[in-house]
């Protein structure tokens, strides 16, 4: 685990605060709330969560997000689509 301090106003803790909401919006959606599902509850479930493994990034996976990060934040996908569209792409 690498531990970074940047300035907040930064366009780096900028894309690091995204990333969080859309984990934070994306996590109640994993627990069905319809009637009839079984949902984890009780000690078992905090000492699974305690546990359980974190899935490792690749480092071809680390490198795809950082190069989707970077074309954002330089705004240059559409220029990227563009170019990639021509015969010199």
């Amino acid at each position: 685990r690498v531990t970074k301090e940047v300035d907040s106003t930064s366009k780096e803790a900028k894309s690091f605060l995204k990333q969080q909401e859309k984990r934070q919006s994306a996590a109640p959606a994993a627990f069905p709330t319809v009637s009839g599902v079984k949902r984890p509850s009780g000690m078992s479930s905090l000492l699974g969560k305690i546990g359980s493994k974190k899935q490792k990034m690749s480092t071809l996976e680390k490198s795809k997000l950082d190069w989707e990060n970077f074309k954002e934040e330089e705004g240059i996908v559409e220029e990227l689509a563009i170019h990639n569209r021509g015969k010199d792409g």
